[in-house]
């Protein structure tokens, strides 16, 4: 199944807000996504629900600003590059504290990162 194509792509041509992320000083900003448009981003800056636990599985209001990103769009960066890594969006510039992948079924390269954030 494409998770992209069928799942991904919908939701983020609706709900996703051009982003622009600068992983390092010196490097280009990312402005574009992998399929050439723009870079879009998930805006969970309110809060986020998250699912916590193995056996016990546990659902969890983050309190902590959040960005959610599709994986494939940011494939050719360093993930340890993002930390600290600026994000701006909805006019506002964020750091990324640290993130967390969110795997499609077809695996982690296939599905988004969590992007835990902090204020500039």
């Amino acid at each position: 199944m494409d998770w992209q194509a069928l799942l991904y792509a919908p939701i983020y041509a609706t709900l996703g807000v051009e982003a622009v992320l600068t992983v390092a000083c010196g490097d280009p900003p990312i402005k574009t996504g992998a399929d050439g448009g723009p870079l879009l981003v998930l805006d969970k800056t309110a809060s986020y629900v998250t699912g916590i636990g193995g056996r016990f599985q546990a659902e969890v209001m983050t309190v902590t600003p959040s960005a959610i990103v599709r994986a494939v769009d940011l494939v050719e960066i360093d993930r340890e590059k993002l930390h600290d890594a600026e994000l701006v969006f909805n006019g506002k510039t964020w750091l990324i504290d640290t993130f967390a992948p969110k795997p499609s079924p077809n695996g982690e390269a296939d599905g988004e990162l969590l992007l835990f954030l902090k204020d500039r």
